[in-house]
């Protein structure tokens, strides 16, 4: 199998998208959800993904077909039932875990600065709003107004709203939400998808010039038809230019 892309035609780096799977998944799978967006766009980026720090139960859709890819893992322990809350706060000594892992990653991949974009599909997509969510405050709240996180756009992908807040829950302050529209995102969801209503409302929270989205046939997954997976890519590169980004040729091109 061929290796994918890791560098430009100017030999810099492509840049980096951080990827979160669902809960109850893993890296692996999500590696097979993701496929049909990775043949697209592994021209354009790195695609670099997580695992989640904590390890419970299959999570939906994962039994029958992955079973062989256990141990199944979440990013956060709570289960959270869509319209139960407009918050989600996270206990600190879980955001301490999850930053170490996601930052030890990054590390790996070139360091933060190299992130350019996140995706994240179903809890992994509320916790891309929640990363969009503390970076757009550490950098309204700094005094040279800089954060550590890079991100210059996010995808949501069968995300239910509210975003998974990396505050504990009595810190936080629904009204900060409007600074996601701030950010160039991506959101889409399967037309018969059971968490479709809290997709549109973390949509909804994040509407704006750049914000974009899709529906495609099906339910809680990622797109499955190749025509779709492609529209779902060319929203995503939308959003890449949108945050400032530019076309890029991988070293690997050809004609």
């Amino acid at each position: 199998m061929a290796s994918r892309p890791t560098h430009s035609h100017t030999g810099t780096p492509l840049p980096a998208i951080l990827m979160l799977h669902g809960g109850g998944s893993n890296a692996t799978v999500f590696k097979i959800q993701a496929r049909r967006l990775l043949w697209t766009l592994e021209k354009q980026f790195r695609f670099v993904f997580a695992q989640a720090p904590i390890e419970g139960a299959p999570g939906f859709g994962m039994l029958p077909v992955f079973e062989s890819c256990a141990p199944f893992y979440r990013w956060v322990s709570r289960k959270f039932r869509a319209g139960e809350s407009d918050v989600e706060g996270t206990p600190l000594e879980e955001v301490a875990r999850l930053d170490a892992n996601l930052i030890a990653l990054m590390e790996q991949h070139g360091g933060v600065d190299q992130f350019k974009g996140v995706i994240g599909f179903s809890q992994g997509a509320r916790l891309v709003a929640g990363l969009l969510l503390r970076q757009k405050i550490e950098e309204r709240d700094s005094p040279d107004g800089i954060s550590k996180w890079k991100f210059g756009f996010g995808v949501m992908i069968g995300g239910p709203f509210p975003p998974i807040s990396l505050v504990e829950e009595g810190d936080v302050d629904p009204a900060d939400y409007a600074l996601l529209k701030t950010v160039p995102t991506v959101h889409a969801w399967g037309r018969d998808d059971h968490v479709k209503p809290g997709c549109v409302e973390l949509m909804k929270v994040c509407e704006s010039d750049h914000c974009f989205q899709m529906d495609f046939e099906g339910g809680h997954h990622l797109p499955l038809k190749d025509v779709e997976a492609k529209d779902l890519c060319d929203l995503i590169m939308a959003a890449w230019y949108a945050s400032g980004g530019t076309y890029g040729v991988s070293a690997d091109e050809s004609y």
